[in-house]
């Protein structure tokens, strides 16, 4: 008996709404099931930023079993007074090769949709095939990082402590002024720099609810100066900064690792890091033990 020839039905596509989050969220499992990339891309409340935004839209195919297997959205956000919007979509692997992101990411790019003039395209597991898609439609990569991640279950921090003399001090609020003068030091020269007043980096760092003040350090050198810092949250290293005159002692690896056994004292299975790709700091990290979970990036029309 001949068997019949099986039949590829189409998916629907729909408006998504807040109550189809537990879907996407089973959708975002998936994808970093196979892609890798942020683990928090399957969080609610990550999920919730991106698909159920203010004033945003969001749209969703699912199979004839009513299983979504692809969704994307579009967020307005302003940007030097320009009317622009972030874009992100997911594609279930097992459905991919089927044009599905192709139409969402042709959706997306509508900046009749929210009203954009510019839209901007992110993605938390940065795949070939995406790649090849923005490239198609003339997108450029604007920003890319790396994701690490140290198995605190399964090792131990390296064996690398701060030269002799040197004093590690906790946050608190006394030494916040001084933390952000290390930053301001740190990062001033870099691409990019926000230049944040003290207020503006405080804020950012510490009303963060899983901002760990026990985790987050100072190192000072004998004369009493400022060296180099670490702040830290739950299961993440935020930033780490050293002094352009203090480089080349291995500060910032020992303040990577003062920051890990505390971690790992308290209890934390992993710790994750994200690293600009042009940062060199990548090399130090893996160095360390980091391992990589895969790459987040962003992509802009081409002007």
């Amino acid at each position: 008996m001949e068997t019949e020839p099986t039949v590829d039905i189409p998916p629907t596509w729909r408006t998504l709404t807040g109550d189809d989050l537990p879907a996407v969220a089973a959708l975002a499992t998936r994808c970093l099931a196979v892609d890798g990339g942020l683990p928090l891309v399957s969080d609610a409340s990550f999920l919730a930023r991106r698909f159920a935004a203010d004033g945003g839209v969001a749209r969703g195919a699912v199979d004839p079993s009513g299983t979504l297997i692809a969704a994307g959205a579009l967020r307005p956000q302003e940007t030097h007074g320009v009317r622009a919007a972030v874009a992100t979509g997911l594609v279930d692997p097992a459905h991919r090769r089927r044009g599905l992101g192709a139409a969402l990411l042709d959706w997306a790019l509508d900046p009749a949709l929210v009203g954009a003039e510019r839209v901007t395209v992110e993605t938390e597991a940065l795949t070939d095939g995406a790649r090849t898609l923005f490239a198609a439609r003339g997108l450029e990569q604007t920003f890319a990082e790396d994701v690490l991640r140290f198995d605190l279950a399964g090792a131990e921090p390296p064996p690398v402590d701060l030269p002799a003399g040197l004093t590690v001090q906790t946050w608190s609020a006394e030494l916040a002024g001084r933390f952000f003068a290390v930053y301001q030091a740190a990062f001033r020269e870099r691409p990019g720099f926000p230049d944040w007043t003290a207020q503006q980096w405080l804020e950012w760092t510490t009303d963060d609810e899983d901002f760990q003040p026990e985790w987050t350090l100072l190192v000072t050198d004998p004369t009493g100066a400022d060296l180099g810092f670490v702040t830290a949250g739950r299961g993440w290293i935020v930033q780490v900064g050293v002094r352009p005159e203090a480089r080349g002692r291995r500060l910032g690896g020992a303040l990577v690792v003062a920051a890990l056994r505390r971690m790992r004292s308290a209890g934390s299975t992993e710790a994750l890091l994200d690293v600009n790709v042009d940062n060199p700091a990548g090399a130090l990290y893996r160095r360390l033990g980091f391992t990589d979970l895969g790459r987040r990036a962003r992509f802009e029309t081409r002007r």
